[in-house]
């Protein structure tokens, strides 16, 4: 299992949400890569570099990203996900604004608003405005 997370940040630091991102990004096992993408982001991909797990951190830093705006961020991550089997983002407000979007271009269930991985398949997360859990089991090829 190969998981890309994208960075939440403000172009200078990283956003705290982005490290649980990553821890579950290992709790479905396998290498997790960091995508930041803004500008002038040199200090976060140092940060996010920093979290334990991490094996790589790729960089796109250009002035034109430095608004999360979701065409450009789907631009970006659908041609990487050949070679990851799993994409994660923050369930922030610019999580939710670009994750669908990837979702659709990739022909995939999107799984929001996680709050444990039971395994590279199996996820819980709530419903009824979070007043239940439901364990929810994705069959596609990227999760």
């Amino acid at each position: 299992m190969q998981a890309l997370v994208i960075a939440e940040h403000n172009n200078t630091n990283l956003n705290d949400a982005t490290g649980k991102t990553v821890t579950a990004a290992l709790a479905m096992g396998g290498k997790v890569d960091i995508l930041v993408i803004g500008s002038g982001v040199g200090d976060v991909a140092k940060e996010a570099a920093a979290l334990n797990g991490v094996r790589a951190v790729l960089i796109a830093d250009d002035a034109s990203l430095i608004h999360a705006v979701a065409e450009r961020i789907e631009a970006l991550v659908v041609p990487l996900m050949a070679d990851y089997d799993a994409v994660l983002a923050p369930a922030t407000t610019s999580g939710k604004n670009f994750m669908p979007r990837i979702a659709a271009k990739l022909d995939v269930m999107q799984i929001s608003e996680i709050t444990k991985v039971l395994s590279a398949d199996t996820f819980v997360r709530p419903i009824y405005a979070g007043n239940a859990m439901q364990t929810v089991k994705s069959t596609d090829d990227k999760k």
